[in-house]
């Protein structure tokens, strides 16, 4: 009864997804650490990227989902993730779905997804990345209507990594000042933003390999 009465107060998008991508699944163990990009859409973008940029050093996975951080179907893919495999760092970001959600939700589960993630994966090391901005379509130069409720998820995010000791992979801050950054629907990115995105990702993993 308590997982329905959670399920109800979350209010889902009209479609919902996930994508799950973890090579070298016929080699265990691995000869090189794995690492886990977790995110969505935007993750997808430079995730790709990333795998290139650390050959050798590291394996990519990645768990892009719409899922809203508050959702137990989210929580459900994570576990389906964590439980099998051992990370050595994992990537985290959530915050670009669910806006007929609250940031008291946002703050909540947040805090109970980390929780869980160290449960799951003691070992690995944790970095909270913040979201990127959403622009205008009509004008790339403005922010989108959602831009302040991004900036108050990204400080609640910020927040929990300073209780925790856990390092920040600050996004929203790398593409802040370019809208040259965006494709026209002012959420996603070119090929100029997306390499720009994989190399700071690849950096802060490779700080922490």
């Amino acid at each position: 009864m308590q997982n329905a009465a959670v399920e109800s107060e979350v209010i889902r998008e009209k479609i919902e997804w996930v994508e799950i991508w973890q090579p070298d699944s016929d080699q265990a163990p691995l000869t090189i650490p794995r690492v886990l990009l977790i995110g969505d859409s935007i993750t997808l973008g430079y995730g790709s990227i990333v795998e290139p940029l650390l050959a050798g050093q590291a394996s990519i996975s990645r768990l892009a989902t719409s899922r809203f951080i508050a959702d137990p179907v989210f929580r459900d893919e994570l576990s389906l993730v964590l439980r099998r495999t051992q990370f050595a760092v994992i990537h985290f970001n959530n915050g670009l779905h669910g806006f007929d959600n609250s940031e008291s939700q946002y703050a909540e589960h947040l805090s109970r997804t980390l929780d869980e993630i160290g449960k799951m994966q003691p070992s690995a090391k944790l970095i909270l990345v913040t979201s990127t901005p959403k622009r205008d379509p009509a004008n790339r130069q403005a922010f989108h209507s959602h831009a302040e409720r991004i900036q108050l998820r990204n400080q609640i995010l910020c927040v929990a990594a300073a209780e925790r000791g856990l390092p920040v992979n600050d996004l929203h801050a790398l593409v802040l000042d370019h809208p040259e950054y965006y494709v026209p629907d002012a959420i996603h990115f070119n090929e100029a933003g997306r390499k720009a995105q994989a190399a700071a990702v690849a950096q802060v993993i490779q700080a922490m390999l």
